[in-house]
């Protein structure tokens, strides 16, 4: 592995530190710009959902034109585009100007972090694609780990306006200097290959055969694609809860202190648990991997609706973080195992959006059943449903996507 290696890896890093941080810190906005400013909980979520359904109708678009463009145009455009957006929501008073916040950032705030992170890791390493892929999780956990630790105390002396125009700032800082200095989309482009990529390249530069892939096309007329993509929607709920655990934690009567504690804890959990995750999905079936995660958040979902000690949340926190960090690591290297390299990014433009709808509806979601019941309790019970119904999605989709049944019969 060459160091041009390490800093695509960088450069992807960055990428998904500014999604943890931009995203993350959200929760911790809810409860003072609630009581501020009047609104419901569930009527402020909404502006997240805006932000992350206008990257659902952006994203399939991005797969199609990036090659046009180029990742570093569109990184230094979006960049400074997404940064001006949280500097309007510094400022903004009534409702209506967070939800056209929330749509000004969905334009090209997930496009230029998550979607081309993991094209970077498509893109620059082969072999080792799991264990990149949790360090790359990783290294957001460890980004949203800080930021739970410092941003409460931050908004309690400073206010949430303030907070805002932080997380801008922030968020330029990882994103346009990684695009004018650090990023490089196609190892090919400087003379280099992907790590572990030893075979003859084929269309894509990806190494990949016609045996080893399957186009967008035929994608798109198997079942597996549309399974995969309601089981990828349905996992993207526990990220909705994630933004609500601030609220629920601060309700249970913690100080913000507390609340900063355990958030930090789950979010610290995440950076172990993705990199076991990605690295335990190397060496062996996706399938066990999981029907760990998915037990992981069944058992954190009954024990956080069953338990206010906040010695037993610290120790939860951990097993939440596998249950909530899991699928961000396992759904790429799903579908690239599912469907092969070949049009990954035509596919993923595509699957990719499920989690984005999975979380605009959820956000909403969770923060409606706080308002209708006064308690998280019965979103948490559903949701251990949707993770046995999501699992099972992931599971039928590798025992039986187009990919594998080329390779048995072909004999590989």
């Amino acid at each position: 592995m060459t160091k041009r290696h390490y800093l695509s890896f960088l450069s992807a890093a960055f990428l998904i530190m500014a999604t943890y941080i931009s995203g993350n810190a959200v929760g911790f906005f809810i409860k003072p710009i609630t009581a501020e400013l009047g609104f419901t909980r569930s009527a402020f979520s909404i502006y997240l959902s805006l932000s992350t359904l206008t990257g659902v109708f952006v994203l399939p678009f991005i797969g199609q034109f990036l090659p046009k463009f180029g990742a570093k145009k569109l990184l230094i455009v979006g960049g400074t585009w997404v940064s001006l957006g949280f500097v309007w929501l510094a400022f903004a008073t009534q409702l209506w100007q967070f939800y056209a916040g929330g749509i000004f950032l969905g334009l090209f705030m997930m496009p230029i972090t998550m979607f081309l992170a993991i094209l970077l890791i498509n893109n620059w390493f082969e072999s080792k694609k799991g264990l990149m892929m949790g360090l790359l999780n990783a290294s957001g956990g460890l980004a949203g780990a800080v930021v739970a630790i410092y941003m409460p105390m931050f908004l309690d002396n400073f206010g949430w306006r303030n907070g805002y125009l932080l997380i801008a700032g922030l968020f330029a800082l990882l994103t346009i200097p990684n695009a004018l200095f650090l990023l490089v989309e196609h190892p090919e482009s400087i003379g280099l290959r992907a790590y572990g990529n030893n075979t003859v390249a084929y269309e894509d530069g990806l190494g990949s055969t016609p045996e080893q892939s399957i186009s967008y096309t035929e994608a798109k007329k198997t079942k597996q694609f549309y399974i995969l993509f309601a089981g990828i929607f349905l996992s993207a709920f526990g990220g909705g809860l994630m933004q609500h655990l601030p609220a629920l934690f601060s309700g249970i009567g913690f100080t913000a202190g507390e609340v900063g504690t355990l958030f930090s804890l789950v979010m610290a959990g995440m950076i172990i648990a993705n990199i076991l995750v990605g690295a335990v999905n190397d060496k062996i079936d996706s399938t066990i991997t999981i029907l760990v995660v998915s037990a992981c958040m069944i058992v954190s979902l009954f024990l956080l609706a069953t338990t206010s000690s906040f010695l037993s949340l610290a120790i939860l926190m951990f097993v939440l973080a596998f249950g909530i960090g899991g699928p961000s690591v396992l759904t790429p290297l799903v579908v690239n195992e599912v469907f092969g390299p070949r049009d990954y990014f035509r596919i993923w433009s595509i699957l990719g959006m499920a989690p984005s709808i999975g979380m605009s509806i959820s956000g909403p979601l969770w923060g409606a059943v706080y308002d209708v019941t006064g308690s998280y309790q019965l979103g948490m019970y559903a949701m251990i449903s949707l993770t046995v119904i999501y699992g099972a999605c992931y599971i039928f989709a590798l025992k039986s996507g187009p990919l594998k049944k080329n390779r048995e019969e072909s004999g590989m």
